[in-house]
């Protein structure tokens, strides 16, 4: 497995790969399949190279330009290959470690696909590191309780959970874990602030645990009846 690189602050020319309804997070990782033959040569020249690609989400209307050039969120994830396995049709499949979230300054619009020239974004390190603390526990109770809620199906989420103390880590990891929708997601990602992002990840908890409840609520009622 590869080593996960030293960020730099910025890349002249990394290799885009548009996916749709897709966001990651930084410090969190994925697994890809990669079939299209564009995709392919774009994954063997990463490979050839510092293994960095650029995973950004499609806009809404994607389906109709999927084959062109379809546009892209402004935001996207660096991503490093640390692992793959070459099958022997060509396709790939990949593991990668997101290491950083990146805006996009320019798209090559090159054939047969895409290269970008991004900055990268850091989180936003609030100096009153109070409010930082006193909104990740709020973040932390709510999410324990959507555990005991969810009963074993919370057992990913508590292994989040567990997984580290740092603020701007765990948003990110509880982010990848608690928002469902591509809207709310790609929001998150684009949202630098720790604090910003753990009280919008807490009303996002508070929602699935209300709505889990009154399912609950619900399926007992059906019992009485």
């Amino acid at each position: 497995m590869q080593r996960v690189p030293i960020v730099e602050d910025s890349y002249e020319s990394l290799p885009v790969f548009p996916l749709p309804n897709f966001v990651l997070f930084p410090n969190t990782m994925t697994r890809l399949h990669v079939f299209e033959p564009r995709y392919r040569m774009l994954t063997a020249d990463a490979l050839a190279g510092e293994r960095l690609v650029v995973l950004v989400g499609l806009k809404p209307g994607w389906e109709e330009d999927y084959y062109g050039s379809p546009p892209v969120f402004g935001v996207g994830s660096l991503c490093k290959i640390v692992n793959e396995e070459r099958l022997e049709d060509g396709r790939y499949n990949l593991f990668m470690h997101c290491v950083g979230r990146v805006r996009i300054r320019t798209i090559h619009r090159l054939t047969p696909y895409r290269t970008a020239e991004v900055e990268v974004i850091p989180d936003h390190r609030e100096e009153d590191t109070t409010q930082v603390d006193e909104a990740m526990t709020r973040l932390v109770g709510c999410v324990r309780g959507l555990i005991l809620e969810m009963g074993e199906q919370g057992v990913v989420l508590s292994s989040v959970l567990t997984s580290t103390r740092k603020p701007d880590i765990l948003t990110n990891r509880l982010a990848a874990a608690i928002a469902t929708e591509p809207a709310q997601k790609q929001s998150l990602l684009e949202t630098t602030s720790v604090q910003a992002r753990a009280e919008r990840l807490t009303d996002l908890s508070g929602e699935l645990l209300l709505r889990s409840s009154e399912l609950d609520q619900s399926s007992g009622a059906m019992l009485v009846n």
